[in-house]
């Protein structure tokens, strides 16, 4: 028995701006104030044993974050959620949990692509992005300059948005959901997103909903993976 449960949570308003770092401490604090057997590596600094999927942006939503818990006992995933649930703070929910397989992939290893959903507020521009997916379409190529750690360089990031469905313009503004690379290998980021259909990331209101592994044509949730979109 791998002792290990994977499980889905929400990243609310209420902890819209919490750094990744921050998030992560505030969850391994709602461990140990829910009383669960979390599992501590070896060495002379023993971790407790918690792995997450892609750090999410500062200042984004999220119905899809993942986390892998490794625990010292043997947990049901329904009195672990309720154990946790109960001690995290608002903002936080965890909405599914399961046990994983010994042979089970990492999170990040596993995840390659993303589902968003964008809102901007008070925006009638349903069109223009209609217009923008439609001449992407048309593209092979669109390069942006990406500043890193290592400097400066232009990366062809077309690629990288893989579908755009669902354009409206409601009471809320203009809405719209992505499907992009996510990863160490075609990650999208929400800049980036912006300057392909033409909006500014920074007054959009922007929520993970989804992540997965893509296959084809294909995408696969880390959780319940059996099951594709």
């Amino acid at each position: 028995m791998s002792n290990v449960i994977r499980f889905q949570f929400t990243k609310g308003p209420e902890v819209r701006f919490l750094s990744h770092l921050d998030m992560v401490r505030t969850l391994e604090r709602a461990v140990r104030r829910a009383r669960l057997p979390i599992a501590y590596s070896e060495g002379f600094t023993p971790r407790p044993i918690m792995s997450y999927s892609y750090a999410l942006p500062v200042g984004v939503l999220s119905e899809a974050e993942y986390g892998d818990f490794g625990f010292a006992l043997a947990l049901d995933p329904e009195a672990f959620m309720t154990a946790y649930n109960e001690q995290l703070p608002e903002g936080f929910r965890v909405l599914r949990a399961e046990e994983l397989a010994e042979d089970a992939p990492a999170l990040q290893s596993t995840i390659n692509a993303a589902r968003w959903k964008v809102v901007l507020p008070d925006q009638d521009v349903a069109q223009e992005i209609k217009a923008r997916w439609e001449e992407l379409q048309g593209l092979d190529s669109f390069v942006v300059r990406r500043e890193t750690k290592k400097g400066s360089r232009e990366i062809d990031v077309r690629p990288f948005l893989f579908q755009v469905e669902g354009i409206v313009h409601d009471s809320t503004g203009t809405c719209f959901e992505c499907l992009c690379g996510l990863g160490n290998e075609a990650n999208l980021r929400m800049d980036e997103l912006g300057a392909l259909l033409g909006f500014s990331h920074l007054e959009a209101l922007i929520t993970r909903i989804g992540q997965f592994r893509r296959v084809g044509n294909s995408y696969f949730p880390p959780l319940g993976s059996r099951d594709s979109l």
